[in-house]
């Protein structure tokens, strides 16, 4: 309770204090007024005009001349300054922008009020007041450039730091997460909409946007409802959450001009390129129709405001993939009833893989490798997506801003081609609704003095479900086949084995699981400036409510060694998994801080703070957590001496430090430098997320103990008897591996530094050069703590008590477990990079962005949880520095240039034809990812270590025609006994990719506000084959 109150404590001294934008989606106008002579002007009056809206801001200027307006909506601006004896000057085309401040300094001429003076503000690109890495995509990159899938996510690797999986369509190589930045992990990021939470709790990814089945977005957010795109680096103390990068979005408002669009996108296989190794088939089959419409304007002119966009897509295609299957005729008939039943159902319905026949039928005169069937795998995808904002400005000093979104898709992929099962009609069935809903309050007290109120509400609901369920429904009433499923999620046909054929049912990739992930986010801001003080304080609350389930291999396994055992329903072996998996988890979550940007010189700005964040101990509503003690066995959370599943971090304190110093005052030429303690939250499927993936390591939330055990029983033996158990609860068996949280957990956390120089080379061009680095500690990773010391020798736990020493049904006495994975928090990472970065705006039509980084990114372990690629858990767990290297999203060059150019006219003949031209594109080079390679090992190593390499590991030239010499590696066991590998972890590198995106874009005006666009996107222009690492 004493922490508790400590907690509170802090929280009312912020609120008294007052705060500022945590997290804010708004931008800012600040400058200095002087005279002629250079001498500043007190108690000016400043006006900042919202063009587009109408809505106005007063200020005054101080002793110093300075004047700021902060929270201010994104948009275009005009300030006007007025004062005795001095003639009204008024600067335009002034555009604010997210998260951002923008200088407006204002030189006043003698003369009367009555006159006026005009400047067009320039546009600098040189921050000359914070230190903030990342960078910006405006509206128009956000709108003009060739985005595949209208997905804002391929976006995000534009900036210099930032990489990712090149074409966005899946998980980020060897860390969960769309991209990395700055040697963070891929869910070391924090996404906002519209300044509040867009964040999936579960998998630390954005709600929107978030893949749904195999790598396609489930919802989107309508490209033409985003404003601008800012990421975040390096950050002030106002943002936290996450460690590496803060993704802010921010959607569009009405103006006084009613606007609108309507739109639609279609690609087909005609339009696409051929398969790389399909040469001489046809293309395979795919449609995709994106459409949508946008409409804005006021309710009230200069009062209040609406936006509403929809977007839809239809989507359908084919995956050509081989199979082994057999001829229909040796399985034209079946002794077995049971396998009987299931013959006639596919030739009454049509819908078994086959069509009408159990497997589909060899293709003739094909065999490749002992593959004798060339499938095509259907998949299908319908998204619709709409969101609506309404600002209201009661008057200049009191602004409402609501907005809600609204997502819901339903996808059907062969997800088992990841299982190995490869057969149509397999397929994996996902619904998924997205929800967010913001509510921002904003109340200017005075010119100085302004606090702001937002809550945000999202829910990402989304279910993996078997596409032949509706087809077999409960097989035991369909087939006579009684694999005691009775929940309608788990019904349909198990997976079954016959021989060396392809598998028949969903794989284990498709097993039904799915969750409803609910935050709530509430901050209260206040900024304050008080002389060269620009002080900001904060307050932050989120709670996060996961309610889960993971029927993993609850359809059941069943084993044939050959088609004829299969004919007469004499299975081999087989599992299924009973118990009961409904979890719900939460999370209570709090922050506070404090910041200064104090202008110390007109030159030199000093940026200051402090955050604290509480990241509260992950519970279950019904304390269906455990671990096991050595001497007690397996315990369940709220037993004796187990009252919460870690112990609590209370010490998590963050300052940041950074300057910016324009050395001659010009501001063409600044140098920034800045360091900062970051504290990075955690993703709920550490905990309960393993199961999906091995059934024998089920994750700190299904081990076989509580009121709704897991357990494992195996199929029985002898012939398969209609309406018989397959699964007898007799040979109920407790999984002999269990998954625990390391009660010593606690917050990763990441310092991030750099230096850096940016240079106004002429007008809106900018060149930056910087040093960025970071070092994580305190990173989550997955370890195996019950892994012999001595290989093939004795388990610490081997002489332990028993697992379950109280003897139940679903928990008969064994041994000690076998493997004890343990989620902790000692993995560590490095990182080093030069990132230089080139900006121009809008010279001779032209508009680029270049960046190139050389970064080296290393650590310990890429990722918490043991089912990413090149895995969390290390080879041995007894040394686990001995796997550092080089990061499984390690990118060592990475090139990336977009730019939109306005073609000039061509001619004054013709208009319509030779005027309004516009390209674009995307150029990506980078190099390869890091891979390791792995050897299938006996029960002493865990089953997985790597090898001893012994030679040279290639063959054959560079590039994907580059093979691995498998007399290379040499299994680390000789008649003296086993080691461990000395092959370390990620020690090859895979191929590069390059691509290149283009667009050609025809304007034509039908009226004065009326405009027709043309577009065709060309992505991977030159057709280039990228390979993935081997």
């Amino acid at each position: 309770m004493k922490n508790l109150r400590l907690l509170l404590i802090l929280a009312v001294c912020l609120l008294a204090a007052g705060s500022l934008a945590a997290q804010t989606y708004r931008g800012g106008i600040a400058g200095t007024v002087t005279d002629a002579s250079g001498a500043v002007v007190p108690n000016a009056k400043v006006t900042i005009r919202n063009v587009d809206t109408g809505v106005e801001r007063s200020a005054t200027t101080d002793a110093e001349g300075y004047y700021v307006a902060t929270e201010l909506p994104i948009g275009n601006y005009s300030v006007t300054v007025e004062v005795q004896g001095f003639q009204t000057a008024v600067a335009t085309g002034i555009r604010v922008e997210v998260a951002g401040e923008r200088r407006v300094d204002i030189t006043l001429q003698p003369g009367a009020m009555t006159q006026r003076t005009e400047v067009v503000a320039e546009v600098p690109l040189v921050e000359t007041t914070s230190n903030v890495l990342g960078g910006t995509l405006e509206r128009r990159q956000v709108e003009e450039l060739p985005i595949s899938g209208r997905d804002f996510g391929k976006l995000l690797v534009l900036v210099p730091g930032a990489s990712g999986d090149p074409v966005g369509n899946t998980d980020f190589p060897g860390s969960f997460g769309l991209f990395t930045t700055n040697g963070n992990r891929g869910r070391a990021n924090n996404f906002l909409l519209d300044g509040t939470d867009m964040n999936d709790g579960y998998r630390n990814l954005p709600a929107i946007n978030e893949a749904g089945v195999f790598g396609t977005p489930a919802t989107i957010l309508p490209l033409d409802a985003i404003a601008e795109i800012r990421i975040l680096t390096n950050f002030e103390p106002e943002y936290g959450r996450n460690g590496g990068s803060v993704v802010n979005i921010v959607t569009k408002s009405g103006t006084n001009d009613l606007h609108g669009s309507v739109y639609w996108f279609f690609r087909n296989d005609a339009l696409n390129a051929r398969n790389f190794f399909n040469t001489v088939g046809p293309k395979d089959k795919f449609r995709n129709n994106n459409f949508g419409y946008s409409v804005g304007g006021p309710f009230i002119r200069n009062k209040t405001f609406f936006y509403f966009g929809f977007e839809g897509q239809r989507e359908s295609g084919a995956i050509t993939t081989l199979a082994k299957v057999p001829d229909p005729a040796r399985y034209a008939f079946a002794p077995n009833i049971v396998i009987r039943n299931l013959l006639n159902l596919c030739a009454v319905t049509g819908q078994c893989s086959g069509g009408s026949l159990l497997w589909p039928a060899p293709t003739p005169g094909f065999n490749f490798a002992g593959l004798n069937a060339i499938v095509p795998a259907d998949f299908r995808n319908r998204v619709d997506s709409m969101i609506i904002k309404v600002d209201h400005n009661f008057n200049e000093n009191n602004l409402l801003t609501g907005r809600y979104f609204f997502g819901n898709s339903t996808q059907s992929f062969p997800l088992g081609l990841a299982g190995g099962n490869n057969l149509p009609r397999t397929n994996t069935f996902t619904p998924t609704r997205v929800q967010l809903l913001s509510l921002s309050y904003v109340k200017v007290y005075s010119p100085t003095r302004v606090n702001e109120l937002r809550v945000g509400w999202n829910r990402f609901a989304e279910d993996f479900l078997a596409d032949d369920r509706d087809v077999f429904g409960n097989p035991a009433a369909s087939l006579l086949l009684n694999t005691g499923v009775t929940a309608e999620r788990d019904f349909g046909l198990p997976e079954i084995h016959v021989g060396p054929f392809s598998a028949l049912g969903s794989s284990q990739f498709s097993n039904p699981r799915g969750r409803v992930d609910t935050n709530w986010h509430v901050i209260d801001n206040y900024s304050w400036k008080r002389g060269r003080h620009d002080l900001k304080f904060g307050f932050e609350f989120r709670r996060t409510f996961v309610s889960s389930f993971n029927d993993s291999n609850f359809r059941g396994v069943i084993n044939f060694d050959r088609l004829a055992d299969f004919r007469n329903g004499f299975p081999s072996g087989g599992l299924t998994v009973v118990g009961g998996t409904d979890r719900g988890t939460f999370q209570n979550s709090y922050a506070g801080y404090i910041q200064d940007s104090f202008r110390w010189t007109s030159r030199f700005t000093f940026n200051w703070g402090l955050r604290y964040d509480y990241y509260g101990v992950l519970d279950e509503e019904r304390n269906r957590f455990s671990r096991y003690d050595p001497v007690a066995g397996l315990i369940q959370l709220g037993s004796p001496g187990f009252p919460r599943l870690y112990d609590r971090d209370l010490n998590n304190f963050g300052p940041r430090l950074s300057f910016a110093w324009d050395p001659w005052g010009t501001g063409k030429t600044v140098l920034r430098a800045g360091w900062g303690l970051f504290y990075d939250a955690f993703s709920q499927d550490f905990f309960i997320g393993q199961i999906p993936w091995n059934t024998f390591s089920p994750g700190a939330a299904y081990n076989p103990i509580g009121e709704t055990p897991v357990f494992i029983t195996f199929v029985t033996t002898g012939f398969l008897v209609p309406n018989a158990p397959v699964f007898p609860g007799g040979f109920a068996s407790n999984s002999t591996d269990i998954t625990q949280a390391n009660p010593d957990i606690r917050t990763p956390y990441i310092q991030n530094f750099n230096v850096n120089v940016q240079r106004e080379l002429w007008a809106n061009t900018m060149l930056q050069i910087a040093y960025v680095g970071s070092m994580g500690r305190k990173l989550f990773r997955t370890s195996e703590i019950n892994q012999s010391f001595v290989p093939g020798g004795a388990r610490p736990f081997d002489a332990t008590a028993l697992l379950c020493p109280v003897v139940t049904p679903t928990c008969p006495a064994t041994s000690g477990p076998f493997i004890v994975d343990e989620v902790g928090t000692t993995a560590t990472s490095n990182y080093n990079s030069l990132q230089i970065s080139f900006n121009q705006r809008n010279w001779h039509g032209w508009t680029n962005q270049v960046s190139y980084t050389w970064g080296h990114s290393i650590d310990t372990a890429s990722d918490g949880i043991e089912s990413v690629p090149n895995q969390a858990t290390p080879d041995n767990s007894n040394n686990p520095a001995g796997e550092r290297a080089n990061s499984n999203f390690d990118v060592r060059h990475r090139f990336v240039w977009n730019w939109i150019y306005d073609v000039p006219k061509l001619s004054d003949r013709a208009p319509k034809l030779t005027q309004g031209w516009q390209l674009s594109g995307v150029l990506s080079l980078m190099s390869g990812h890091p891979y390791h390679v792995n050897m299938f090992a006996d029960d002493a190593f865990d089953f997985i270590l790597r090898p001893d390499l012994v030679g040279d590991p290639f063959l054959g030239a560079s590039g994907p025609d580059r093979y691995l010499n498998l007399a290379a590696f040499r299994y680390p066991c000789t008649s003296a006994g086993c080691h461990y590998g000395n092959l370390p972890r990620n020690f090859f590198t895979g191929p590069d990719f390059k691509n290149f995106d283009i667009s050609i874009v025809k304007n034509t005006p039908i009226s004065e506000r009326v405009t027709i666009q043309f577009r065709a996107d060309f992505f991977n222009f030159t057709n280039r084959a990228n390979f993935a690492s081997p």
